[in-house]
């Protein structure tokens, strides 16, 4: 049996939206008792939403054949459809606030490692005190799972360094950065000791790399590929999923690394680590503010951008 989308919307008449988020929360959980304790409800209060549901659209939501909690087929067309209606009622909240309070509501922005720990938080500061009512929700991860959560909905905005899924993104460049090579000043390794190195040489280094998503990586990489250096013939020695768990793993010497010069600017400053040159080599990249190419903007992601656009030059890091 199927659900029509019409169906759903004009159900909306019929049941409210915790029911939706209440049966989601269920079926994300794979637990009524979490689910309860998410929405601050009773568990026989969830129980009691689940089976309303099920008793409108006459057809089993759970399969209570199994001791944990699945969805039978219906249930996950549901679920589907539900998130779907709940995100957009989420975005017609915030757009409602913000033309009812002016500048007042919620927005959710995704950094990745660079921007978000060490820019956006001075950037969002900022805001803060010039836009107090509107709360940014800032979630950091890597530029692809950033740029996907964008393309989605989940967030209004982003800020990547590096350019993918460039058929649905926007990107315009807000700072500069460059990516260097760096080893800690006491590594045991002769390579430590030189202040310029070859392209050729690279391959000798143990290397600390970031994970494939990265947009440090993505730059990296594809500037050696151009200089004739392809991954397979580096000498990684970890593969890691953050600047923070790099740059800690350089100061315990396990070896060098290519990360961003904002990252290791105190490191450089107080002598723990040293910038090693390769001739030939500069990899410079732009930070992108990034949002869905065939989307309208909503207000307040507006605001923050021509605040970004009015604040570019600050966010350069000398």
């Amino acid at each position: 049996m199927g659900l029509k989308w019409s169906k759903i919307l004009k159900d909306l008449k019929v049941f409210d939206l915790k029911k939706l988020e209440v049966f989601v929360k269920v079926i994300e959980t794979g637990s009524f008792s979490k689910a309860a304790e998410l929405c601050h409800l009773t568990q026989p209060t969830v129980s009691g939403h689940i089976k309303q549901l099920e008793e409108y659209y006459e057809v089993p939501l759970i399969d209570r054949h199994t001791r944990e909690v699945k969805p039978t087929p219906a249930g996950l067309l549901l679920h589907r459809y539900a998130k779907h209606i709940l995100r957009l009622w989420e975005e017609f909240e915030r757009e409602m606030h913000s033309y009812k309070g002016g500048q007042k509501g919620k927005l959710r922005i995704g950094g990745s490692t660079i921007p978000g720990q060490y820019i956006l938080p001075f950037v969002l500061c900022r805001f803060n005190q010039k836009f107090p009512k509107i709360k940014i929700n800032l979630q950091i991860a890597d530029t692809k799972v950033v740029a996907e959560g964008v393309v989605k909905g989940e967030l209004e905005l982003g800020i990547i360094g590096a350019k993918v899924m460039p058929h649905q993104l926007h990107f315009e460049p807000v700072c500069n950065d460059e990516i260097i090579l760096v080893i800690h000043k006491d590594y045991p390794h002769e390579i430590a000791q030189k202040k310029q190195i070859t392209v050729e040489e690279i391959p000798d280094i143990p290397l600390i790399i970031r994970e494939k998503g990265s947009g440090t990586w993505l730059t990296t990489q594809n500037t050696l590929k151009k200089l004739g250096l392809s991954p397979q013939r580096l000498n990684v020695v970890a593969e890691l999923g953050s600047t923070e768990a790099v740059r800690q793993a350089v100061k315990a010497k396990l070896g060098a690394s290519f990360i961003s010069e904002i990252a290791v600017k105190e490191d450089l400053e107080r002598g723990i680590f040293k910038k090693i040159e390769v001739k030939n080599l500069v990899i410079k990249r732009h930070f992108y503010l990034i949002y869905p190419s065939k989307k309208n903007l909503a207000p307040l992601a507006e605001i923050f951008i021509d605040f970004l656009k009015e604040s570019s030059s600050s966010m350069e890091q000398d």
